[in-house]
């Protein structure tokens, strides 16, 4: 019975990230939203069980060792300046705001400082779709950008990894340092010939299999029920999750001396959490930080901070 219902999830979960790209979505929006269809918030069909939860650790892995594979270092060096201060501005803003306003809103002080290590990561998949659409990708803000979410995903790993060891008084699992091992690994494997046939075998297998599998269990975990009275708490975190890294890396950008066009369309590139932001979330639920109750909003913001990013990012990306 639990291959079936990984069967029918993978289905559901492909079908329904393929129709978000159609309709101009993200397609990690649609497979989050198969996991709500086919969860306890609609259908109640399908429940994360050991199997799910197991192949769902392997896409995380997958995930960022791809990630780590696609980190370009040497060209990183080239814009250090630019990227180093548009990251730690993009990652402070969020970080500083995100916990007063949990805490202000009646949250627990470790969920609440969670809530900014979760939502100063960056998710650079949509940035890169519209930077390829518009022929920006091989441009110098195309290489900022990449340089800038590198930076500020390690910090938000590495601050996950920090929180769990001095605030949330983890004792650290594999699970809990798999992201942040992985992503060391891909940097590491870069370095040799194989590395771009290992990277494609991971990413057809990760699409077809893995991924699906992750980021479908993350929808599963959300409880739609818990919203209804949660319903400004989540407006007010997905202005916050717009408003702080796209201020936050666009004063970066200025201050390492970028014009105004180049720094708004940066700010913008930087906004989308995505699948960094659900892999710290994911940290977060198997830590027992968050339950299903507070995860919901988590992700909620997230979902709105990746269907929002395009439309802001296109036309301050035709501007430069």
């Amino acid at each position: 019975m639990d291959y079936l219902l990984l069967f029918l999830l993978i289905i559901v979960t492909i079908v329904l990230g393929k129709t978000g790209t159609y309709f101009g979505l993200s397609e990690v929006v649609g497979q989050l939203l198969s996991g709500l269809f086919l969860g306890t918030s609609f259908l109640n069909i399908v429940h994360p069980n050991d199997l799910i939860h197991l192949i769902a650790e392997i896409g995380v892995f997958l995930l960022m060792l791809n990630s780590g594979l696609d980190s370009d270092l040497k060209e990183m060096k080239k814009h250090v300046k630019n990227s180093s201060m548009i990251a730690g501005a993009g990652v402070l803003l969020p970080a500083v705001t995100f916990p007063i306003a949990f805490l202000a809103l009646g949250y627990s002080m470790q969920v609440s400082i969670f809530s900014g290590v979760v939502f100063s990561a960056t998710s650079i998949s949509i940035t890169l779709a519209v930077l390829a659409e518009q022929n920006k990708l091989a441009t110098p803000m195309g290489a900022i950008i990449l340089s800038a979410a590198v930076l500020d995903d390690i910090m938000a790993l590495t601050a996950a990894t920090l929180f769990l060891i001095f605030i949330g008084g983890r004792t650290l699992g594999i699970s809990n340092l798999l992201p942040l091992f992985a992503f060391a690994l891909g940097l590491f494997l870069r370095k040799f010939n194989f590395s771009e046939v290992l990277g494609l075998m991971i990413t057809k297998s990760g699409n077809c299999f893995f991924y699906p599998v992750f980021f479908g269990s993350i929808g599963l975990e959300v409880s739609v029920k818990s919203l209804n009275n949660k319903l400004l708490a989540v407006i007010i975190f997905s202005v916050l999750a717009i408003i702080t890294k796209f201020y936050g890396s666009y004063m970066g950008a200025k201050l390492s001396g970028l014009n105004v066009n180049m720094s708004n369309a940066i700010g913008s590139g930087m906004i989308s959490r995505g699948e960094m932001a659900l892999v710290i979330i994911q940290i977060g639920i198997s830590s027992r930080i968050l339950n299903k109750d507070t995860s919901s909003e988590f992700i909620a913001a997230v979902i709105i901070s990746t269907v929002v990013a395009p439309i802001i990012m296109k036309p301050l990306f035709k501007k430069v």
